[in-house]
């Protein structure tokens, strides 16, 4: 992996988390209530930088991560429906 291509995944990830973090800072929310997004920025960037290694190994677990990453945030939101949906109709 070249070094334009580490520095620019790296820029990148620092510009998402910084726009990420003002606007939770915005909105006076606890951080750690979002924490599972920035891990899923952070996965997706590690996942994204070994896509880009030239080995293939490392190509294989980096299209893992960020297929993982992808199923993370689906999972997350499907259950954000499902307690929308309890709270909702009162089911505990």
């Amino acid at each position: 992996m070249l070094a334009w291509q580490i520095g620019g995944e790296v820029i990148v990830l620092f510009l998402l988390v910084g726009l990420l973090f003002s606007f939770l800072v915005n909105y006076r929310t606890k951080l750690i209530d979002f924490l599972p997004l920035f891990v899923v920025l952070f996965l997706f960037s590690f996942g994204f930088g070994l896509r880009l290694s030239g080995q293939q190994s490392f190509i294989d677990f980096g299209y893992f991560l960020t297929e993982a990453s992808y199923l993370f945030t689906y999972l997350l939101f499907t259950a954000a429906l499902i307690l929308g949906q309890k709270k909702y109709w009162k089911l505990h």
